[in-house]
């Protein structure tokens, strides 16, 4: 009895969790887009391959932009990979894979030449694995191959490359919404372009050898200044 009572709750959170774009979007059920990171098939594979992929690359990520950018950019990408799932309107879809591959998208872009074992067994660079994760994803939703979310995978990569594209605008927009007005509005106020060359021209000598560094020798190698540096670049946007 006691067992037919924990699979039926199981069952209840799953079906209540889960994501069904037409639930989500037409119903108004928004939760779906972020519960069902949560839940996962009875593959152990599938909870395994997830949960150590957002261990591996997030610990890095998380130490290069923090904590709070980390969880905000882990729950943005897992919303906006359930998002690019609408084309299965009916679909029920669980598992974290949309995020992690936006996670593994973000750290790709941040250490390109990093060596990983793809599906554990070959060794390569991480910039191409996502271009192999792509591919693959994008054929498997072409030939509506059933039991993966392909598009839902396809989904979390293009919500990193939206991210890495964007975020430097967003943030520098935040920050000037911080800034006390001026004392006459309405007069638009430009960054002067020397101020730009010169942010550019820090991060150029800075901050790019010190990524060259992770990238070849891991966060570990890394004294408390470049650490301080990194921290603090993380916060600004690069022009």
């Amino acid at each position: 009895m006691g067992v037919s009572a924990c699979s039926g709750i199981g069952e209840w959170v799953t079906g209540m969790g889960a994501l069904v774009p037409s639930l989500a979007i037409a119903h108004g059920q928004i939760w779906r887009l972020v519960t069902y990171l949560f839940l996962h098939s009875h593959d152990p594979l599938h909870i395994i391959f997830n949960m150590l992929a957002l261990w591996m690359f997030g610990i890095e990520m998380e130490e290069l932009w923090g904590t709070k950018r980390f969880v905000t950019f882990y729950f943005i990408a897992g919303a906006g990979a359930g998002l690019f799932s609408v084309l299965q309107w009916n679909s029920f879809i669980i598992g974290a894979s949309g995020a992690v591959l936006a996670l593994l998208t973000t750290y790709a872009y941040y250490f390109p030449s990093r060596t990983i074992l793809m599906f554990f067994v070959f060794p390569l660079p991480v910039r191409w694995a996502v271009v192999i994760i792509g591919i693959m994803s994008l054929v498997g939703a072409r030939s509506g191959a059933g039991g993966i979310a392909y598009l839902t995978h396809l989904g979390g990569i293009a919500v990193a490359l939206l991210y890495i594209k964007y975020y430097p605008a967003f943030s520098a927009w935040m920050q000037e919404r911080r800034l006390p007005k001026q004392k006459k509005p309405g007069i638009l106020q430009f960054r002067p372009k020397k101020e730009k060359e010169s942010k550019q021209q820090y991060f150029e000598d800075v901050i790019d050898p010190i990524l060259k560094k992770i990238s070849e020798k891991g966060m570990d190698s890394l004294t408390p200044e470049e650490r301080r540096k990194l921290d603090e670049a993380s916060k600004k946007p690069r022009i």
